[in-house]
């Protein structure tokens, strides 16, 4: 026989923020707890992949890749009448460190805040209005640290 979870939602039904963070199952905890008590977030769109905001920026390497990506962030701006968006990038990022096809100069910390500048540009050429947000985690023992670009 099946069990039945439910869940008592405290936060408000209506979201107008996306976010897009990596989808490293060590920083999962942390990204929640900063969108919601960092950030004041009850409710958001989500879209979190491995490497997190970078995909969208893999239209030379991967051009399907990034059209589908852009028509997840499209349909989320639609569906939430966005005026908001929270990038996250973080420190070992193990889609950066592993994937070579991407790999540009400079250190991993470089890449990642000139990818997510690279993100914030498009979105603000594509959904004009929509607030761009960028932060860089990094683990400091049990907790993490998120500092914004």
């Amino acid at each position: 026989m099946a069990e039945l979870y439910r869940t008592e939602f405290a936060g408000a039904p209506s979201c107008d923020t996306i976010v897009i963070h990596c989808s490293d199952p060590r920083y999962q905890g942390h990204f929640q707890e900063f969108l919601r008590g960092g950030l004041g977030l009850a409710n958001y769109g989500l879209v979190a992949v491995p490497g997190g905001p970078q995909f969208l920026t893999l239209v030379d390497y991967l051009p399907k890749f990034s059209w589908a990506g852009w028509r997840w962030v499209k349909f989320l701006a639609d569906f939430t009448k966005a005026r908001r968006a929270v990038l996250i990038a973080h420190d070992d990022c193990r889609w950066y460190v592993d994937g070579g096809f991407w790999q540009r100069r400079g250190n991993l910390r470089e890449r990642q805040v000139r990818d997510l500048e690279e993100v914030r540009a498009q979105i603000a050429q594509r959904f004009p209005g929509i607030v761009v947000d960028l932060y860089y985690a990094r683990l400091d023992g049990d907790h993490a640290v998120f500092e914004a670009l």
